[in-house]
């Protein structure tokens, strides 16, 4: 449900992307589970803790776990059990998590837990929601998780500084987990039967992650669409190509939204090429010359100016695709096994697995390469004098030849373009069989958010370069030739960086370009212009 008076109030079922990333980065929302949500969680308890005394044999309440699955535990050690659980699987590896993203992580899972199917006891459920509202970040290294059996190791961090235990960010300062609890004046959680599994066994840590990239890689193809027409202007590219009647007759929902925003964006051009005209004057060429003659621009645009919306369309619908997927996973139930109050019955289950996150993710990393390769195209046609209508080999007017003008920047996009194609080398399908065969498919869903994000990131690297080549463009082709949005984008990168008349280093100014990116001021500059920009269009029945 929406944030209202700074609170989000969870229910399991309403949360949306958009809610979990807003409140894990603004640490002054508090988080809540709605009222409604509390008796379905204490009579979940009352029956885990009914069928513990009645020493029915269930997973995690008096067995032991994965490859001990066999070993029966007595009632008087599940204290010492479910700590030993959470302990054991602690394993995680190399730079932690931000605190944001361990923050998404606890309310993903608290979303999860207050659905009431998952057993733990009202008090916990409430601690852990202490550790959200009063900051206490457990240390979640990022490496380790096999995804499967859920993000035990990522999840275990958390678990671990919930009872006392491993380390936590609190103020800025790295404690024990009992000195940062204790600091922050949250009370440690006892567990009971099924309480260590239930507080790990699940995929919120992937969800956490694969939401955030989600939410950055939306950003980085609405400033794909804006720095797309800025470039196609600046190389004199032709609009009809975009005109959405064309696409009405190949509907896809990706295509259709960035054929929109392509032409909304051109919109005003004096530089933009209108085809009709063209034609016109190719025609007049002909008649002149009676026989054989070429022209001296070309007919058609190369597939990186034309072709725009086939190319970035389908990347709009995977990302599309893995909202509506994360939405589900966010809004569910992921553990093993299951209480079913109405129905007084516990069943054995595998929501605990992260393939359709895993696999998702490896879609939306393929996907986010393309962002890029295209981007690289455009590139490599304002450096080539042959191919970018009249502009200055490497977009170096003055001093050519003494001067190298913007060369070397390409170098860095094909690097991460490469780069970008070895990281989306799928995840999902890297199965290895773990703990004596017992974890035996598993989805490495977590790394698979991984190098999605750093896809996404590198792009966001060949975007900025894309943007400097395009406002170096206007400048020679002249700036008050520009669209509307083209010369709000061409005056946001001249604050950034200058007319390049001169050879320098402008490493620091990529790396601005990034940030504001990444930031998206760039989108809600030109959207105050134009209007929203669609990541997918809806057809009107």
């Amino acid at each position: 449900m929406p944030i209202k008076e700074n609170t989000l109030i969870l229910d399991g079922y309403t949360l949306t992307l958009e809610e979990l990333i807003k409140a894990g980065d603004d640490l002054s929302i508090k988080v809540e589970v709605d009222e409604k949500n509390w008796p379905k969680i204490r009579e979940c308890r009352t029956l885990v803790e009914k069928w513990a005394n009645e020493e029915q044999c269930i997973y995690g309440v008096n067995t032991s776990c994965g490859g001990l699955v066999d070993y029966l535990l007595p009632r008087e050690r599940d204290n010492d059990f479910q700590k030993n659980l959470v302990r054991s699987i602690t394993t995680q590896v190399g730079k932690p998590f931000e605190d944001t993203m361990v923050r998404k992580f606890m309310i993903a899972r608290a979303n999860s837990l207050c659905r009431g199917f998952s057993g733990i006891k009202e008090v916990n459920l409430k601690i852990y929601l202490d550790m959200i509202n009063k900051q206490v970040f457990p240390l979640v290294p990022r490496k380790g998780s096999l995804g499967t059996s859920g993000d035990l190791g990522p999840l275990g961090c958390i678990a671990s500084v919930a009872f006392g235990e491993w380390k936590a960010r609190y103020k800025g300062e790295v404690l024990s987990g009992k000195d940062a609890m204790a600091a922050a004046g949250v009370e440690l959680m006892y567990l009971n039967a099924k309480e260590g599994l239930s507080l790990i066994n699940g995929t919120s840590g992937m969800v956490g992650l694969a939401c955030t990239v989600i939410m950055e890689a939306t950003n980085t193809l609405k400033n794909s669409d804006i720095i797309a027409a800025f470039a196609i202007e600046t190389l004199m590219g032709r609009y009809n190509p975009f005109d959405v009647r064309v696409h009405e007759q190949k509907y896809h929902p990706g295509q259709y939204a960035t054929a929109m925003n392509l032409t909304k964006l051109l919109a005003g051009s004096g530089l933009a090429i209108d085809e009709q005209e063209l034609s016109l004057k190719l025609q007049s060429t002909l008649k002149e010359h009676k026989g054989v003659s070429v022209a001296d621009i070309p007919v058609e645009d190369a597939y990186s100016i034309r072709c725009t919306p086939q190319f970035v369309g389908p990347t709009k619908e995977a990302v599309q695709h893995a909202h509506e997927v994360l939405f589900r996973e966010l809004n569910s139930s992921n553990d093993n096994p299951l209480i079913f109050t109405e129905w007084d019955t516990f069943i054995h289950n595998g929501h605990f697995h992260g393939q359709p996150i895993s696999f998702v993710m490896d879609c939306l990393g393929i996907a986010m390469v393309n962002l890029g390769v295209v981007s690289d195209r455009r590139i490599d046609r304002f450096m080539d004098e042959h191919h970018s209508t009249g502009l200055p080999p490497f977009l170096c007017k003055e001093d050519t030849g003494v001067r190298m003008g913007l060369m070397g920047g390409q170098f860095m996009t094909t690097s991460l373009v490469a780069e970008n194609r070895t990281l989306a080398v799928p995840a999902s399908i890297q199965s290895i069989t773990s703990t004596a065969d017992f974890q035996d498919i598993v989805s490495f869903g977590l790394i698979a958010g991984r190098k999605a994000r750093k896809i996404v990131e590198n792009t966001n690297h060949i975007l900025s370069f894309e943007l400097m080549c395009a406002a170096q463009a206007a400048d020679i082709r002249g700036v008050e030739k520009l669209s509307p949005a083209g010369k709000i984008l061409h005056k946001a990168v001249r604050e950034t960086l200058p007319y390049l008349d001169h050879d320098r280093v402008y490493i620091d100014h990529l790396e601005e370009l990034k940030a504001r990116i990444e930031s998206g001021e760039f989108v809600e500059k030109i959207e105050k212009e134009v209007g929203e920009l669609l990541i997918v269009h809806t057809r009107e029945k």
